[in-house]
């Protein structure tokens, strides 16, 4: 697959010009995107039986009582988001739902639930528009 950045020129231009600018379009963008992601791991549930969707929710009764939390959406709720520097993250916490793993890549008695990928892939384009929108007004500072 080939890649090609367009406004790189532009953009190394408006760097050099107010580097500042660039800096906080990028972290409006990575806090923007982090929300995009979120929105769809909380809203769109993936559910018992289902193909896809955000983060696995069960309200069957059939659980055991030693699986309430995953009954209670506790892995759909300690999802965290981080953003150090130019780079984001967002995942669940791992310390409040040690079981996360399990649940996205499966295990020998139950298929995987890959939430994240999932929300990635569905939330691309929101992702590609808010990533135009913040080169549009890094390129625009340079008209002034």
């Amino acid at each position: 697959m080939s890649i090609q950045w367009v406004g790189l020129k532009e953009l190394r231009a408006a760097i050099a010009r107010n580097p500042q600018k660039v800096l906080d379009e990028a972290r409006l963008f990575l806090t923007r995107g982090l929300s995009v992601y979120k929105q769809g791991i909380i809203r769109d549930p993936w559910r018992v039986g289902g193909l896809a969707g955000g983060s696995p929710v069960s309200n069957d009764p059939r659980y055991p009582r030693k699986y309430q939390r995953q009954r209670s959406g506790n892995l759909r709720d300690t999802h965290v988001t981080e953003i150090n520097g130019l780079e984001g993250r967002i995942g669940p916490n791992l310390q409040a739902a040690p079981y996360a793993k399990f649940v996205h890549h499966g295990t020998r008695h139950m298929r995987g639930r890959p939430w994240l990928d999932y929300v990635k892939q569905n939330k691309e384009g929101e992702i590609e528009k808010l990533y135009r929108g913040m080169l549009n007004n890094i390129v625009g500072d340079l008209a002034r």
